[in-house]
């Protein structure tokens, strides 16, 4: 029997949002995208997310919910 792995790759990238941004008030707004790609051979299923985001104020900013959004 062939031996089975786990593997889970996750990529970010981000993108900054000039039409939502005022750089004049100091406000900057950026999107961003997760890619979570299971490389290994074991099937994986992505139940809960928790994101911890920290702006450049040191403002910190839990996300948790269940699955994937979008």
């Amino acid at each position: 029997m062939a031996d089975k792995k786990h593997d889970i790759a996750v990529t970010s990238r981000t993108v900054f949002i000039p039409d939502q941004s005022d750089l004049e008030s100091g406000r900057y707004v950026f999107a961003y995208t997760i890619t979570i790609t299971n490389t290994g051979s074991v099937p994986a299923q992505l139940v809960s997310r928790h994101w911890i985001i920290t702006d450049s104020n040191n403002q910190v900013q839990e996300v948790r919910g269940l699955g994937v959004v979008g």
